[in-house]
């Protein structure tokens, strides 16, 4: 997720929840990792509108001479966005899918998937397919709070509830809810899976850690309205019906729990091309 990414209908996108300080907070530790001197082609793969791209061009401003930023998305409307936000003389970006990438963008010195890798299905052949792109001692950068590690311990009691009050609001309504759990798309990894996953395709993990944040309501309510966080809380539900269930079924939770604030995880890897 730089955000948007996979979400069709803005209205349930993830771009509110970018605007939150945590978000560049957890975004930035891992620019500040893998976008150093020397790197003249750099990838910001899942770019959506260009949230992420935006903290590389702040990053390598006044470097030279310049690198050359190259933001991908499989989302037209996100692309569409990225270029109309966008004026860098630096910044390309591009239409393609993670499971491409060699294909799309020459070498590169470092690529960052923020936020996203949880979205992809085959994250041994995405991570492949990363290294293949990766110039040698290359580096990757990405992150996700959607893992197996995500939930900060005495937390975890926090989710389940929220997700218990929403379904005792579609109930109410007469709607029923599938408990299959996470969509395909969504299955968590943990920290040493990833890692594991990593290794397998010729990527040296070099940093494995976890930066806990404080999720507040309003950041909390606008990860609820998020289209592909409905479809994991909620399967099935139609993402209007869920979205206002989740926005309720937070509000009853909060005042339930009387909590200012949550703690959660963001998983931060750092990987070398070998």
């Amino acid at each position: 997720m730089s955000g948007a990414t996979f979400a069709d209908d803005e209205k349930f996108s993830f771009t509110p929840f970018t605007r939150h300080p945590f978000f560049t907070q957890v975004n930035n530790w891992i620019i500040d990792k893998v976008i150093c001197p020397g790197r003249q082609v750099i990838v910001d793969l899942g770019c959506g509108p260009g949230a992420v791209t935006k903290l590389i061009l702040e990053h390598v401003s006044g470097t030279e001479p310049p690198p050359r930023v190259i933001g991908v998305d499989p989302s037209p409307s996100a692309i569409a966005k990225a270029r109309a936000a966008i004026s860098s003389k630096v910044a390309e970006f591009m239409e393609g899918s993670a499971e491409l990438l060699s294909r799309l963008v020459p070498p590169a010195d470092a690529v960052v998937f923020l936020n996203a890798i949880h979205l992809v299905e085959d994250k041994h052949q995405v991570l492949g397919e990363i290294r293949k792109t990766l110039k040698p001692r290359g580096l990757l950068g990405f992150n996700s709070t959607f893992f197996a590690g995500a939930y900060v311990e005495g937390t975890s009691g926090f989710w389940r509830r929220w997700v218990v009050r929403a379904v005792q609001v579609l109930r109410e309504k007469g709607i029923s809810v599938r408990h299959d759990g996470h969509a395909a798309a969504m299955k968590w990894f943990s920290a040493d899976d990833y890692a594991a996953a990593c290794e397998a395709a010729g990527l040296r993990p070099t940093t494995v850690e976890l930066v806990k944040v404080e999720m507040t309501p309003e950041s909390l309510a606008d990860i609820g309205q998020f289209s592909l966080f409905i479809e994991g809380a909620l399967p099935g539900v139609p993402l209007e019906e869920g979205s206002e269930a989740l926005l309720k079924g937070l509000d009853r939770t909060l005042d339930e729990l009387k909590v200012p604030s949550v703690s959660r995880n963001w998983l931060e890897v750092v990987a070398e091309a070998v």
